[in-house]
């Protein structure tokens, strides 16, 4: 039997939501602070944006809303992107699709990846070097399996084909799929 004052002291108290939670807090604090001193944030918009880099995507009042983001592999890829890497709110559209998938520095748009993430997961998947093959398959298991639609999964192949560099000729809404 082990008596309470010989039992070592607890390292944390808090539960990993609340830590989560507590950052997050100190993030927007921080950001609203930058942005509260910054000349982006006056009544005189500048020309260009002058996007911060941020440890997750957060809207700027930056002009045109984006943000660039720090490089990191974004679920389902397990690689690091080729292409810098930016958030900027999405517009989902009448098709179901989100827009813009590239911010207008040319930085993939983390918030469309994200959207996309789940219908088009196989082929934001499969990585730097593929075959074409690999990638038709990936298309095809998405529109059967992620009941991706056809302009859905046009737009996850051309997320996957900035943020990986692919340099395929595919028209993925011609693809057969057997």
């Amino acid at each position: 039997m082990t008596f309470p004052g010989m039992r070592s002291r607890r390292r944390w108290n808090g539960s990993l939501a609340g830590a989560a939670r507590l950052q997050t807090l100190l993030v927007a604090a921080f950001l609203l602070a930058a942005c509260s001193s910054s000349p982006a944030a006056s009544a005189t918009p500048s020309a260009s944006p002058s996007p911060s880099p941020s440890a997750s995507p957060i809207a700027s009042s930056a002009v045109g809303g984006e943000v660039s983001v720090p490089a990191q592999a974004l679920a389902p890829a397990s690689d690091l992107p080729v292409v810098n890497l930016c958030s900027a709110q999405i517009t989902v559209t009448a098709d179901g699709n989100a827009t813009p998938l590239l911010c207008h520095s040319g930085a993939l748009n983390v918030q469309a990846w994200k959207f996309y993430a789940g219908v088009s997961a196989s082929v934001l998947g499969l990585g730097l070097n593929p075959t074409q093959g690999q990638v038709e398959s990936a298309i095809c298991d998405d529109l059967k399996h992620q009941h991706a639609t056809r302009p859905e999964e046009t737009s996850g192949y051309q997320l996957a084909t900035a943020y990986y560099g692919w340099t395929f000729n595919l028209d993925p809404a011609k693809v057969v799929c057997t």
